[in-house]
């Protein structure tokens, strides 16, 4: 069965392309690495398998996200995979969890699978958002019901994308009242925040040559919309932003795949250019 008929922002891994195999491998050897250093540094056999399985997610998804922020260059994923690997030497794991909803939430808006999100794909992406923001970061649900508005204003919108937004705002609402607080004890942290938006600046050259797309949907072999490719590169830059100055460099730590692929994508986009090709 094919895993349109039941999601359409899913985007199944097939081992016989190989950029699929590759990152596949990757993460694999990352995991094993993984497990067997946190073995010797004396954890059991399930914990240090536990934290190697996460470490080796955290360097699919950051391959993952880079495809969706950079889809016309499969090799800028890689750059992405590497940086995350590197990031794995931080004394804290990322918040898997928000990353994954993060790709869901931009797979949304920029339609790379190439069809409109169903109502259990949207319904699933509000839900763990308002469930972050439940957590204690009520941004996370902010930048959903942005998404949710993007998506039923932009090319082939999805007007009952308007309808769950409303909820969504309504739900963030009720976690601000309810938690009596619109910011962080101790307010913004401001030097993480500002190196999350240099992070973002960086990316800007990237972002503006989406506008020229030339990757299809995968279902559907139409050309990507260059506008909805932007507004997913916007999401997924607005959730790292508002992130690092809510939560400061536990923040930055937690969307760590996500800083990887931006600058893993920003970094292929200047070798491209240095080189005078594209790959």
């Amino acid at each position: 069965m094919k895993i349109t008929r039941i999601t359409a922002i899913g985007r199944p891994i097939d081992p016989s392309y190989p950029t699929n195999l590759a990152i596949s491998i990757w993460a694999l050897v990352v995991t094993l690495v993984a497990t067997i250093l946190q073995v010797l540094a004396g954890e059991g056999w399930l914990p240090g398998a536990l934290q190697g399985v996460n470490a080796g997610l955290a360097v699919f998804l950051a391959w993952a996200t880079c495809r969706e922020l950079d889809p016309d260059h499969a090799l800028s994923a890689f750059v992405a995979a590497g940086l995350a690997t590197l990031g794995l030497l931080l004394p804290e794991l990322p918040q898997l969890g928000a990353i994954l909803w993060l790709l869901l939430a931009v797979r949304m808006v920029n339609r790379t699978v190439g069809l409109p999100a169903t109502v259990l794909d949207s319904l699933g992406v509000l839900g763990l958002g308002i469930w972050f923001s439940y957590r204690g970061n009520w941004g996370y649900g902010a930048v959903t019901v942005i998404a949710l508005l993007l998506d039923s204003q932009l090319p082939d919108p999805q007007r009952r994308q308007l309808v769950l937004a409303g909820v969504g705002a309504v739900a963030v609402g009720a976690v601000v009242v309810l938690g009596k607080t619109i910011w962080r004890s101790g307010g913004a942290a401001v030097w993480p925040g500002l190196l999350a938006v240099g992070m973002c600046a960086i990316f800007a050259p990237v972002l503006v040559a989406a506008r020229s797309v030339e990757s299809v949907g995968d279902e559907t072999g139409e050309r990507l919309s260059g506008i909805r490719v932007q507004a997913g590169q916007a999401i997924a830059l607005l959730a790292g932003v508002q992130a690092a100055f809510w939560s400061g460099e536990p923040g930055l730590v937690a969307m760590m795949p996500l800083w990887a692929a931006v600058l893993g994508a920003s970094a292929y986009w200047l070798f491209s250019k240095v080189k005078g090709s594209s790959i």
